[in-house]
């Protein structure tokens, strides 16, 4: 794995997925602080105008013309689908949710911020760990819950102070310098990645004790990396950063195989916050740009 920025031609990987920007979504009037797919292949964005947005599926892409499906007096850091439909965090620390009735609500569940909501839990900025929709207190953690992950070997959460916590047992793992901001399984390595504030991409074993060990750390991004995703066929692992750049490692060799970053690419003009990978192995990308970037990978 190299933290030099190249694409893969230059880097004599021939089999390099080549990036080519298919479509710009715009529609945002600022940030987008988080996206996701619906069951049936609709994208989904949240952003800093309180607009959850929902972009139709068409074809191998999405319509240009977004539709605002809900919206909040607050900002939307965070969004994710779930039987009822789907839930969004608010950055005074609500859930909006859509209502059996067909009405959108917003339910308080965090003093501040909520940065993380799954079906099954959230977290946000009073280090409040919670079960949804019941609200239960499963932990409560020093720093703000910025990620979370759930493994077979039970649930990460990642904080701003730069601890992986292991929920079931409690244990604790210094991470990263700065929040610790997303974690996925890196695929076909039986191993807990995560990325966070430093610019860093680390990889760790898993131990029974529920305590991480560092296998491999490397200087990924210039600045704070917000988002990890996983391809769908479990070839690339794709990160986005602060630093205006995607980046995509080969998943088999943990090697740099593409960055996107101006002038080479016309990606986005300043922090890139989200990123989700379609079925059809397009990657859609969004930041403070206000822009919804859909990349295609020739090789």
């Amino acid at each position: 794995m190299s933290s030099t920025s190249h694409n893969g031609s230059e880097a004599g990987h021939n089999t390099s997925p080549q990036p080519v920007l298919l479509q710009a979504l715009e529609g945002h009037q600022g940030a987008i602080y988080d996206l996701c797919l619906t069951s049936n292949g609709d994208l989904v964005s949240a952003g800093g105008d309180g607009l959850l947005v929902l972009w139709a599926k068409s074809g191998q892409g999405w319509t240009n013309q977004g539709k605002a499906v809900a919206k909040a007096a607050a900002p939307l850091f965070t969004v994710c689908t779930n039987e009822g439909g789907m839930l969004a965090g608010t950055g005074d620390g609500g859930i909006l949710s859509l209502a059996p009735g067909g009405e959108w609500e917003i339910k308080p569940a965090h003093t501040g911020g909520t940065y993380v909501v799954t079906p099954e839990a959230t977290g946000g900025a009073d280090g409040q760990w919670r079960t949804w929709p019941d609200g239960q207190a499963l932990a409560h953690l020093a720093g703000r819950v910025r990620c979370s992950l759930s493994t077979d070997e039970g649930t990460f959460v990642g904080t701003s102070e730069g601890t992986i916590h292991h929920i079931a047992s409690g244990a604790e793992t210094a991470a990263h310098e700065g929040a610790v901001r997303a974690m996925v399984m890196w695929p076909g390595k039986s191993a807990l990645a995560t990325v966070g504030g430093d610019g860093r991409l680390c990889i760790w074993r898993t131990t029974a004790e529920g305590k991480l060990e560092s296998v491999l750390t490397e200087d990924a991004h210039k600045g704070a990396v917000y988002r990890m995703v996983v391809s769908p066929d479990g070839r690339w692992v794709g990160t986005c950063s602060r630093d205006k750049s995607i980046a995509l490692w080969n998943a088999d060799t943990l090697a740099l195989e593409t960055r996107i970053v101006r002038p080479h690419w016309q990606g986005h003009t300043r922090s890139i916050n989200a990123m989700v990978w379609s079925g059809n192995g397009t990657l859609a990308t969004a930041g403070d740009d206000g822009r919804i970037l859909i990349w295609g990978f020739s090789r």
